[in-house]
Order: C-alpha cells, then sequence, then structure tokens
C-alpha cells in the first residue's frame, strides 16, 4: 500500500499542500496551531526516520499544516503601525510612491501600482508609510514606467466587496497582490518627482518589453497588433472586448495567454537548432554531449521568452516543466509527465501560495492533467503501423484528442468563472491553433530576436506575421458568429464540479483502451502456461478494478440525481416567496421569486459607464447564474435613471427575458437607447404602459402596480421627472407584503397616498430614492407603516444616503433598519405567515 500511495510522492504532498493553503483562506488566523501541529509532525517524522519505520500519513498532515501556515501573511496579515491600512478614508493625503509595475492603459485611463513612501498634509509634513495601492489616472496623464517617482494629492480609499451570496471576494484578490487600497487623480495633477534611471533586471525587463510592444505598436495596427502583443509579450490589455468575447465563443480564448504551446514551441526550436549547431563540433560529439548541452542551452530562450511575457501562473508552469524535461536529457532519466506537472504545481505554490486561487493556475494545471491523464488511457490500434497514411492520420487523431481533453477538463472551470461553453471549440481550434502556434508565434519572437540587428527586418516580419494572423482572427470571428457557437451557462457548485471530475475519470478507466493494436495478441507463443497465467492474472485485476470503478461510477450518478433534484425543488418547486434586494452599491436592484420559479428582477443598479464597470455582467447574472437563473419572467425598469437601468442592459441581452415593464419616460442616454436596441433585437415583449394590467395573482402571489396611473402623461404635473415617474410596485403573499417605490419623492408619495390609501401599508419597505431627504415624506411612511425598510444604497456615496433626518423618521416608528452599504445583499423568505430575513453582514455598523 505504501509503495502504491507513495510511487510518485509528491502528488500527496501536493494535494495535502493545497487543502491546507484552501483552509487557510476559509479559516484564517490560527497560526499557533498550524505550528503546533508541524512541530509534532516533524518530530515524529524523525523519530521513525530513527526507528527505521514508515511514516505514512505524517508528511501530508505536515504539508496540511504548512500550506495553511503558508497563506497568513495574506489573509491574516500583521501590518505595521505605520501601514497605509492605518490611513484609509480618513482625508486628502499628498500620497508619494514608486511605481511598483508597469502601468496599464484602458481607454482613457492609466492604471498603475503605487508603493507608497510618504503621506503628508502638505510638502513640509509628511511621514514614511508602507504599503501598495491601486491608482487611475484620468484625463491626459504622463508617460509613466516602472519605478518613477511619482506625487499626487488624494484620498486613499479602503477595498470593498459587493456583499451578496456566494459574490466575487475582490478584496481578498487584491490582498493576495498585496494591494491594500485604492487612490483617483486626474492626469494633470499627478506629478513627475524622479524618472527611474537605474538597470536593475524588472526595469530592464520593462524596457524590453515596452520596446517591443512600441515596435508591435508602430508596425501593426488594430486587434492584430494587440493580439501579437498578447502572444509575444503577454500583454492582452489592448485586445478589445469584442475580440475577447470572439475567442472565448469560438473556444479559442487559451490561445490569447502565453503557456505551454508558446514555451514548448520555443524550447523545441531552440533544442533542435542547438542541436544541430553542436553536431558540427568534434568534442562534443565524441564525448556523447551535443544532447546534454543542447538542452542546456535551450533553458536561456526559455527564461528570456518567460520573463518577456510576465510571467503569468500558466506560464510559470510551462517554463517550469519545459526546465524539467530538458534535465531529463542531462540526468538521463525517464520523464514522468504527472510527476513534472506536480513538481511544477508545488514550485509555484512554494514561492507564492495565493497562485493556487488564481483562474489562470488552475486552468493551466487542469488543462494539462487532463490531456496527460486522457491519453494515458487510449491507445491507438493498427495493424500496420508503418503506413504513411496511419503516422499522419495518428498525429491529427492525437491533436484532437490533445484539444478534447483541454476542454473537457477546463469545462467545470470555464462554467465556474465566466459561465460560458463553447460548442465549436474542437473544430476551431483544429485551424487556428497551428497558425498562430506554429507560424505567428515562431515568427513573432524571431521578428523579436532580429529586431536588434535589422529594425527593418523586424518590421517586415511584424507586417507578414500580421497578414498570417488577420487569417487566424477571420477563422476566430467566422466561429463565434454561429448561432450555436456557445451557450451562457448557470453556475455549478463545487460538489457538482467534483462529481463531473469523478465522472471523467471512471469514464476513462471503464471505456478506455489499452491495446497498442489489434495483433498484440499475436506477440506471445501459445503454449507457455507462466505466460497464460500471467494474462489471466491481469484479466482479473483488471475486471476487479472494473466493478470498483463501476461502483463509483453508480454512487456519483446517484449523487447527481439528487443534486438535480435539489435544485428543481430549489428552483420550480419551491412553495415560499423568495426576495433578494441585491448590493449593487448606489443603486437598486432587486431579485423576486415567486412560489414555483417565477421570476422579477426590479431594476438593475448600475454606474453612468458600463465600459467601467458594468453591474450587470459582474454582479447580478453571477447571482442569478449561482441560483441556476437563466429565465427571468419579467424584468421591471422603475425609471431609466442610470443607477436603475444599466446593471439590466447585460441581463437582457445574456438571459431569457420573456417580457419588460417601464413607464412612459425615455432619456437621451447611451444606456437607455442600448436598452431599446437589445429589446427590439431580441424580440423581447415591452407592452405600452397604460396596457399594464393593475394586479397579476402569480401562483398563490399577488403582483400590483400601485404607480404612477396609466394616463400619467396626459397630466400637467410641473414636478413630473424621471424620479417622480418611477414604478411603484407591490408584492403580496399571504399575511405579508413589500413595497417597491423606485425613487419617487415627496410630490409623488403625496399623489400615491392619494390614490393607493390603505393598499399601501406593507411589511417591508425598499426606501424611496436610496433615503433621500427628498423622500420618505411624513404621510408616506404613516400609510405605508413598515416593520423593516431597508436602504439601497452605495457605501459612504456622494450623496450622503441614507439621511440622517429619514433614518432618524424610521427609527421613531421603531422600523428594524438594514443598509446595504454596510450589510450587504438582504434575503427575504416568507410562508405568507413568518418572515425570514437575512442580511450578509448581521450586525450593522454606523457610517458617518
Amino acid at each position: 500500500m505504501t509503495g502504491k500511495i507513495y510511487s510518485r510522492p509528491v502528488i500527496p504532498i501536493l494535494v495535502s499542500m493545497m487543502l491546507g493553503i484552501a483552509c487557510g483562506s476559509w479559516l484564517p488566523g490560527h497560526k499557533v496551531y498550524a505550528y503546533f501541529v508541524i512541530l509534532v509532525c516533524a518530530g515524529l517524522i524523525l523519530y521513525f526516520i530513527l526507528q527505521r519505520k514508515t511514516a505514512l500519513i505524517l508528511p501530508v498532515i505536515l504539508f496540511f499544516a504548512f500550506g495553511y501556515l503558508s497563506l497568513q501573511p495574506w489573509v491574516a496579515p500583521k501590518l505595521p503601525s505605520n501601514h497605509i491600512t492605518n490611513f484609509l478614508d480618513l482625508r486628502k493625503w499628498r500620497i508619494v510612491g514608486l511605481i511598483d509595475e508597469s502601468p496599464i492603459i484602458y481607454k482613457d485611463r492609466l492604471k498603475l501600482i503605487l508603493q507608497i513612501r510618504t503621506l503628508g498634509k502638505d510638502k513640509d509634513n509628511n511621514f514614511p508609510v508602507t504599503g501598495k495601492i491601486r491608482v487611475t489616472v484620468r484625463g491626459n496623464f504622463p508617460n509613466l514606467s516602472i519605478g518613477d517617482k511619482v506625487s499626487f494629492t488624494g484620498k486613499l480609499r479602503s477595498i470593498r466587496n459587493f456583499k451578496n451570496p456566494g459574490g466575487f471576494d475582490y478584496k481578498k484578490y487584491m490582498a493576495f497582490k498585496e494591494i491594500w487600497g485604492t487612490s483617483y487623480v486626474r492626469g494633470k495633477d499627478l506629478i513627475v518627482i524622479k524618472r527611474n534611471s537605474g538597470k536593475g533586471i524588472n526595469k530592464t525587463i520593462a524596457d524590453a518589453r515596452n520596446r517591443i510592444s512600441d515596435l508591435i505598436d508602430n508596425t501593426g495596427e488594430g486587434d492584430k497588433s494587440a493580439v501579437l502583443k498578447a502572444l509575444i509579450i503577454g500583454d492582452r490589455n489592448s485586445i478589445s472586448k469584442n475580440l475577447k468575447e470572439a475567442f472565448n465563443r469560438a473556444g479559442a480564448g487559451h490561445i490569447l495567454a502565453i503557456s505551454g504551446l508558446h514555451i514548448g514551441i520555443v524550447a523545441t526550436v531552440a533544442f533542435f537548432f542547438f542541436k544541430w549547431t553542436l553536431s558540427y563540433f568534434k568534442y562534443f560529439l565524441w564525448n556523447g554531449l551535443t544532447v546534454k548541452v543542447a538542452a542546456i542551452l535551450s533553458l536561456f530562450p526559455v527564461f528570456i521568452y518567460g520573463l518577456l511575457s510576465g510571467l503569468s501562473p500558466s506560464t510559470q508552469r510551462a517554463v517550469i516543466m519545459v526546465t524539467i524535461f530538458l534535465m531529463t536529457f542531462l540526468f538521463e532519466r525517464e520523464h514522468d509527465p504527472i510527476n513534472t506537472l506536480a513538481i511544477a504545481a508545488m514550485i509555484i505554490l512554494v514561492v507564492h501560495p495565493p497562485s493556487l486561487f488564481s483562474i489562470s493556475f488552475q486552468l493551466s494545471f487542469i488543462a494539462v492533467l487532463a490531456i496527460i491523464y486522457g491519453l494515458s488511457r487510449i491507445r491507438i490500434k493498427s495493424k500496420n503501423r508503418k503506413q504513411v497514411l496511419f503516422q499522419l492520420w495518428k498525429k491529427v487523431y492525437l491533436f484532437l484528442l490533445t484539444s478534447l481533453f483541454a476542454i473537457l477538463g477546463t469545462l467545470p472551470l470555464l462554467m465556474l468563472y465566466f459561465n460560458q461553453v463553447s460548442f465549436v471549440g474542437l473544430l476551431a481550434n483544429l485551424f487556428v491553433v497551428p497558425i498562430i502556434g506554429f507560424i505567428v508565434v515562431p515568427l513573432g519572437l524571431f521578428s523579436v530576436l532580429l529586431y536588434p540587428v535589422s529594425v527593418y527586418g523586424a518590421a517586415w516580419c511584424i507586417n507578414a506575421n500580421s497578414e498570417l494572423l488577420a487569417k487566424a482572427l477571420d477563422i476566430v470571428v467566422w466561429f463565434s458568429n454561429l448561432p450555436f457557437a456557445s451557450i451562457k451557462t448557470v453556475t455549478p457548485t463545487y460538489f457538482e464540479i467534483c462529481c463531473y471530475y469523478v465522472l471523467g475519470w471512471a469514464a476513462l478507466n471503464l471505456f478506455g483502451i489499452h491495446y497498442e493494436n489489434a495483433g498484440e495478441k499475436d506477440k506471445f507463443p501459445g503454449g507457455t502456461h507462466q505466460l497464460y497465467n500471467k494474462v489471466e492474472l491481469k484479466k482479473q485485476s483488471a475486471a476487479s478494478r472494473r466493478k470498483k470503478v463501476l461502483a463509483v461510477l453508480i454512487v456519483v450518478i446517484i449523487a447527481g440525481v439528487a443534486d438535480t433534484c435539489y435544485w428543481f425543488y430549489n428552483r420550480f418547486w419551491h412553495d415560499d416567496l423568495r426576495i433578494t434586494i441585491i448590493d449593487v452599491g448606489q443603486g437598486s436592484s432587486a431579485l423576486v421569486e415567486m412560489p414555483e420559479g417565477f421570476n422579477l428582477l426590479i431594476d438593475g443598479g448600475g454606474f453612468s459607464d458600463n465600459s467601467v464597470f458594468d453591474v450587470g455582467a459582474r454582479v447580478i447574472a453571477p447571482l442569478l447564474w449561482r441560483k441556476k437563473i437563466k429565465t427571468i419572467d419579467t424584468l421591471i425598469l422603475s425609471h431609466p435613471n442610470s443607477d436603475h437601468l444599466n446593471g439590466l442592459l447585460y441581463i437582457a441581452e445574456n438571459f431569457n427575458v420573456k417580457r419588460v415593464w417601464a413607464n412612459c419616460d425615455t432619456a437621451d442616454t447611451i444606456g437607455y437607447r442600448k436598452f431599446m436596441e437589445i429589446i427590439k433585437k431580441k424580440a423581447i415583449h415591452l407592452p405600452e404602459f397604460k396596457e399594464i394590467s393593475r394586479t397579476h395573482i402569480i401562483n398563490g402571489a399577488q403582483l400590483k402596480l400601485l404607480y404612477p396611473a396609466g394616463d400619467y402623461m396626459d397630466n400637467n404635473r410641473k414636478w413630473s421627472n424621471l424620479n417622480n415617474n418611477s414604478l411603484v410596485i407591490k408584492v403580496e403573499f399571504g399575511s405579508k407584503s413589500f413595497l417597491f417605490p423606485g425613487d419617487i419623492m415627496t410630490k409623488a408619495e403625496k399623489e400615491l397616498v392619494a390614490i393607493a390609501g390603505d393598499d399601501l401599508t406593507s411589511t417591508v419597505l425598499i426606501a424611496p430614492h436610496h433615503g433621500s431627504k427628498t423622500s420618505s415624506s411624513e404621510s408616506f411612511v404613516d400609510s405605508v407603516n413598515p416593520e423593516i425598510v431597508i436602504f439601497s444604497s452605495g457605501w459612504r456615496n456622494r450623496y450622503r444616503f441614507p439621511h440622517p433626518s429619514v433614518l432618524k423618521k424610521y427609527k421613531e416608528r421603531e422600523c428594524r433598519i438594514l443598509r446595504t452599504d454596510s450589510q450587504g445583499a438582504v434575503t427575504i423568505s416568507t410562508d405568507g405567515q413568518s418572515l425570514e430575513v437575512l442580511p450578509m453582514i448581521a450586525v450593522s455598523h454606523e457610517i458617518p
């Protein structure tokens, strides 16, 4: 048993370390226990070594504790008193710091990572601090590079999450990058104190990357130059959103990330070039050093390319694996791909434990593992293996299998992180990978090598490369435009992902082909009793293994059926009413799940510019997908202000929206025009406002449209505006009711009270206009008479919502107050009699 477990000793140690890192992220702050476990395990291992006994499980426990401990500097750091975390959200500071990474230009903004050196109230009063922040520079900004010393005046802001169930932990993501705050500054207010004139390794690499980037920009154009920069120096920031989406829909997005394909090509070309060159030197031939020295020399271009490309986790993995592979030539040992993969992962995690949570790390290693294991279970059968046609067919077949296993291996992770599956990836890669992988990348790297010698020659290579790349991009776009190219998917749970991989393992072991060719049984001469017994034992062992695998398969299928039934109940068969007031920052959005799965989405939050941050894509859609929701039965826009509308654009475009409710108001904004275009393009039912029925009975719940009146546009109301014309929605279920008044203000509230009367009374009120002092009038509050009031607003927003006078008004009436800015999303469920209210953060924190 010991031999079987430790036949690849890195694997159990790696798995235990990964589990330790994951536990460290989930339950941080218990370093004392981890140190104790490490001390005990180390002592016991030493004891067993002295006693010459096997310590089977102790190394696994030891590395689990080591993994836990290795992550603590990021999740439970002990920061000094002069760290920037102690100066966030206080006031404006004069900030002085060094640019820590190469700045990234995105449209009219520049993003840079700044290592802060000093803070001060003015030029004369400053003090030293430590810590990194991300700075966004808007408008015209100076040309900056890594190591430059800059200063500006601005606020240090803390990094905050949208606090929704299962939402992305942006704060932890930035902590893993050791970034603890953010700041904003106009380009004209950013002062360059001193340019970096040093020649350190980081500066040298950054300068080389910049020169190559400039060469490509000056020679190529548009999408072609952007993709070339991604393939050569790993800079994907210039690739347009539409082109990225085209690659993803075509299932070829992996090509844009420098990984094993690119590093492998560099290593192969370098190895054969050096081997060919060294073969002309008798000394290396006579001493049998040609292959060994070629392997060593090949490491240099591999390392240089890795450094130029930015060393992302996928690049790190590829460089390490290629290095280990080349070392096998040096030490003349057989190469074990799975063990090599495990060693690469171990090295990366030891150096930087947070890499475990990197999407690039996970996709890269899972893809390679799926390829290695999948191909190990498949053997090609042929009677004549020397035929040219067979060899050609074998190469194509292996290429297709490699792509297939990579696609299947990464499928659940792509669903988890991107909620998209491509159906044309196998065919698209068959055409695109040979062009980009075997022509564009080598020619691009050759142009980089040629650049110091001949700028003209390098420019010619880039131009030729651009033409070839244009053909590949045309293929990608053609595949992506197919109507069945890809679909958006719901988000799988970790349990479902585990079931998927176990199912794949079982299928490969049950149906994998293990015979080299059809005539293999004829290799053995008949009548050999000993050989016959060995064959019979192998058959019995295989039969026993198949039974065990089949048992695992049955268990997984049963678990999958149970999981499916659970989600069908949770999605379509439940008999309660569920409401989620979503944390969308400064805005409003609510998901209403009626009994038996009928869904309403009331508003979608949003910022003024979706290109900066799309609330619909980043916040609302992931929440819906986690709930296994792909259909919105009714999408309600209370009024066309950006903080209610812009988050709905992505939902309308990417979900199955059956109908839209909106009033008669329009807005001369990009967001509103695009919203109407999407409705028209997807043929979503948009009834005339006056034709919408005022009361709807949906599976035992009532949906009421209380305001405005159907003919409100005909009334001459001087106070009429977008806010005051907001739709007011009431949802009733049993004795419980919920009121969504949009952004109505005092005048509209007065009219609403006159129209609705006692029908306004509600158990839960979503505070009108985010708690503005221009709303929540005395008569309105008395008419609603809520037990619970929920304020949907952004943390420390510039409007200072909710206003203290409004909070006081509801507190005086002994209402329970909940706030999305401090408590996150609020989830409410009711059976019509009782009410369960669960904010993401249970205890409210007063916001000054």
